[in-house]
This record gives C-alpha cells, structure tokens and sequence, in this order.
C-alpha cells in the first residue's frame, strides 16, 4: 500500500474572468503575469518550477494546476492583491461559483426606483411651478 504522503495530488483552479475584461476594465495576460511573478513555492517566489503551471484559456479564463502545496485562500488572497495594486479592488470582486472554481464579479449596485421618480415628480412639481 502507498501512503497518502507519497501520492502527489493535482488541483486544478478555473478563474473566469469574462465580466471585467468585457469592459475593459480586467487584463488577464498581466494577471497570469502577476500570479506567476508572486506564487511561492516551498518560501520562494518566481519558483514554481513543474508544481505550478498557470494559464490563460479562451481570453477570459485563467488555469492555474498545482501539484504542490495551493489552497483557494491563497489564490483568493493574490488576487485582492493584484486587483488593489490596479487600484480596481473598490469596483471587482473574487466569489467562489464552485469548487475550485472562480469568478471575477462586478459589485452589483442597486438603484431604488421609488427615489428616482420622486426626483422626477419634484422637478416636474417645480417646473410647474415656474410657468405660473
């Protein structure tokens, strides 16, 4: 029998990053770029050798397979990173839609309609007002 500490384990993480890039706002070559520059691999960075591998695929997903040590957090936590040194961290988000898969999301902002047509109703209010 193997023990598990002899077996080599690959994981492979899919970052979908279609929602930014469509904008323009995203450039998935400078953050394969970046994650290939910043993965550390057994303490060292820019080491990562065959363990790693890190892919663009299709334009807007990123395909990072790992046979060494590499947990989601640490994938989650060198985006957060990337995307405030981009200084688009207030407007993108990294969800988790399955297991090791991702998504890089905008923040969904809400508009209260009843707001905007109470501002209408006020200025239409305030025109009327004028034409007397």
């Amino acid at each position: 029998m193997r023990s598990k500490k002899n077996q080599k384990v690959t994981k492979k993480f899919t970052v979908d990053c279609s929602a930014p890039t469509e904008n323009g706002v995203f450039d998935p070559a400078s953050y394969v770029k970046y994650l290939v520059e910043h993965i550390k691999v057994e303490g060292h960075t820019g080491n990562l050798g065959e363990e790693i591998t890190v892919s663009q695929e299709d334009d807007t997903k990123v395909v990072i397979v790992a046979s060494a040590k590499f947990s989601g957090k640490y994938l989650k936590y060198l985006t957060k990173r990337y995307l405030k040194k981009n200084q688009i961290r207030d407007w993108i988000r990294f969800v988790s839609v399955k297991k090791n898969e991702y998504s890089l999301q905008f923040y969904s902002v809400a508009v209260d309609e009843d707001e905007d047509n109470d501002d209408d109703e006020e200025e239409e209010e305030e025109a009327a007002a004028d034409e007397e």
